[in-house]
């Protein structure tokens, strides 16, 4: 008896299916990721706005190796060698496209308006803005953090998740080390939905996340051990506490804790990054209120018992750790591209309210459940809108910079190239370069802008990549050594150098020894 062949389709009639398999509110995450995306970071997208790094990096992707990112350089390769806006800031948004899915399937977000808002605030929280100005890893980044959230999804949701999860997290770590609280607070928000449910007992409860915590144990030791093996060739650089990831002092643990939590009232109401309107701390305050009211309210109601109720209290307590857990990782100078999980604080409030909306006829205080959803709503989506704003002023910021910086640079060669003794191809050295002063502030009504990767004038001219500035975006072939090189300090202790006014003045530049010297700073 013949067995009967599978029922082969062509492309063209297996996508519709497929489609039609991914549920409502996963495609109206991810359209809405894409759409809210390209809205948001257009400005970035259409235009060459780089920084010192992404300078550097223009024609090379060459990179990571030295900071313990041991996978980097291979996906780096995939978009070319090249630091092009337009495709990688596209990829980007799929990346983040694809981590806004995971999250909503994760955290139980299946209405139409908190998938929206979950949408909205994922693709243009500062840590993405951040990250765009350092174009030539963006898309590589958000690859590591759509990693990191599928680690967490499999963990919870697939057979053999927790092995497979491990992977996709040690992976995630080999790109870039930062979205491991990614997949932490993604774990803890599904254990609390878990818990919430009241269908599973204490000990199942407390089995699920011991597993969950094995994997991501199990992550950071694999990850571990393979930056000791590349770092037999490739010595690890003393970078943002890179070389110490992982070693923790048990004396330092509350106090790495503290400040773990800390830093949400210093981001989120104290405003430290300046990335809020003034009057969301207001909201936020009155959003985290009706956040614990509705919590009250739900376990009130669930009944689960002390035991479970005391679970998932724990498990409230310890999310906002886990998203900031790069604070424990790397008791070091922590910057904004390393908090994204600090978002996952804004879409807890959504997903608590979203959770509790199928369940509307059966808990009671219907109006303040109602009036805690509005706040709770309108909240996330203005600050939302505050990022978004925060976005393209800082997409400003580096355009105008980058305009002024030409213009100061033209000038300043064109001094060089009508310097008496110049002749083609002769060396110029830039005494002080790496020192900026005050008069290259031309637009202080962009210093309120402070945020990581994004440059003014001075930062451009006193860059370690000034050199590759005046090659690329000026076509200068000579030879540039900067300030902090051995032949520019070495002519700062001339008597002749000393003696020299500084750059725009009469006698800033003067051929000595064969080569133009410029001196910019003392």
């Amino acid at each position: 008896m013949r067995t009967a062949l599978p029922a082969w389709k062509t492309p063209e009639a297996c996508f519709p299916d497929l489609w039609k398999r991914v549920p409502a509110y996963i495609r109206l995450t991810f359209l809405s990721s894409v759409v809210l995306g390209l809205m948001v970071h257009i400005y970035v997208f259409v235009n060459k706005l780089p920084n010192h790094d992404d300078i550097g990096h223009l024609f090379s992707a060459d990179y990571g190796t030295a900071s313990g990112r041991w996978l980097l350089p291979t996906v780096l390769s995939l978009d070319g060698a090249f630091s092009m806006p337009w495709l990688i800031g596209l990829l980007s948004i799929l990346c983040l496209a694809g981590t806004a899915c995971l999250t909503v399937s994760l955290l139980r977000i299946r209405h139409p308006l908190g998938c929206i808002v979950t949408a909205a605030i994922l693709v243009s929280f500062p840590t993405v803005t951040a990250t765009f100005s350092y174009m030539f890893t963006a898309d590589a980044y958000f690859l590591s953090l759509l990693l990191a959230a599928f680690g967490a999804y499999a963990a919870v949701r697939l057979r053999w998740g927790v092995l497979i999860g491990a992977v996709s997290i040690t992976l995630s770590m080999g790109i870039y080390q930062s979205y491991l609280g990614v997949a932490a607070v993604l774990m803890v928000g599904a254990l609390l939905f878990e818990t919430l449910d009241g269908k599973r007992s204490f000990k199942e409860l407390f089995l699920r996340g011991v597993w969950l915590v094995a994997s991501l144990g199990a992550a950071v030791i694999a990850y571990m051990v393979i930056v000791r093996i590349t770092s037999r060739s490739v010595p690890l650089v003393d970078y943002m506490g890179i070389s110490e990831m992982g070693r923790i002092s048990l004396t330092e643990l509350p106090w790495l804790i503290a400040k773990s939590y800390g830093k949400y009232v210093k981001f989120f109401l104290m405003n430290d990054s300046d990335c809020h309107f003034g009057f969301l701390r207001y909201a936020f305050a009155a959003a985290g209120l009706c956040t614990v009211a509705l919590g009250v309210l739900l376990l009130r109601e669930r009944k689960l018992g002390p035991a479970r109720t005391a679970l998932a209290v724990a498990l409230a307590a310890v999310y906002p750790l886990a998203g900031n857990l790069i604070y424990i990782m790397v008791p070091s100078d922590v910057h904004m591209l390393m908090i994204y999980g600090l978002s996952y604080l804004l879409i807890a409030p959504v997903a608590l309210a979203d959770y509790m909306e199928d369940d509307g006829k059966k808990l009671p205080l219907q109006p303040f459940r109602a009036a805690a959803g509005w706040i709770i709503l309108l909240t996330m989506a203005l600050t939302a809108y505050s990022y978004a704003v925060t976005a393209n002023a800082a997409y400003l910021k580096i355009d105008l910079s980058l305009r002024q910086c030409t213009a100061y640079s033209t000038r300043l060669l064109d001094k060089i190239e009508s310097c008496e003794g110049y002749r083609q191809g002769m060396p110029v050295v830039l005494v002080g370069s790496d020192t900026r002063e005050d008069a290259m502030t031309p637009t202080p009504e962009l210093n309120s802008i402070d945020m990581t990767g994004v440059f003014d004038l001075g930062g451009f001219r006193a860059s370690y990549t000034y050199g590759h500035f005046l090659r690329y975006y000026l076509g200068f072939t000579g030879e540039v050594y900067l300030g902090d090189s051995e032949n520019a300090l070495a002519l700062a202790q001339r008597d002749s150098v000393r003696q020299m006014p500084l750059y725009p003045e009469q006698g800033s530049v003067l051929v000595i020894d064969d080569a133009v010297v410029v001196k910019l700073n003392d």
